[in-house]
Formats: C-alpha cells, sequence, structure tokens
C-alpha cells in the first residue's frame, strides 16, 4: 500500500499546483484529489483580528482602559 500525504496547496491556473509544502515524492504519476478550501479558513491572523475588531466595533463594545485592567489585576492579586 502506498503512503499518502495530506498538505494544502494553491492552483496557479487549471493544470497546476504549488504545495504549501514539500513532500518525499520522486517525479511519477500521482493521484491528486482537489477540494476547495473555503475563504474563511484560510485566513491569518492579521485578517482574523481585523475582522474581529470590527465585529467588535459594530456591536459598541468598548474594550477596558489601562487603568481598569490594572485595578482589575491590583483587586485578583489582593
Amino acid at each position: 500500500m502506498s503512503q499518502a500525504y495530506q498538505v494544502t496547496g494553491e492552483m496557479t491556473d487549471s493544470r497546476h499546483v504549488t504545495l504549501d509544502q514539500a513532500i518525499p515524492v520522486a517525479a511519477g504519476k500521482v493521484r491528486v484529489i482537489v477540494e476547495r478550501i473555503p475563504p474563511s479558513a484560510t485566513r491569518d491572523l492579521a485578517e482574523f483580528e481585523r475582522q474581529l475588531r470590527e465585529r467588535q466595533k459594530a456591536r459598541g463594545h468598548v474594550p477596558p482602559s489601562k487603568e481598569e485592567i490594572d485595578a482589575y489585576l491590583k483587586a485578583e492579586r489582593s
């Protein structure tokens, strides 16, 4: 039985895929199953944080001030 590898990649055109990481396979025929990854699953941390801040702002979230955080920490330590 042959070894299977699951990696992500990007279609560069309708016939070529660039893998996100190398796999230990010599040149030759391989079987490829292509599954589209939803855009939300590929966002990076900066994009996630930007969207999080937008949603917080839209619902009126006000983060605690430095003074409020300091007071909370002081109370917790007492």
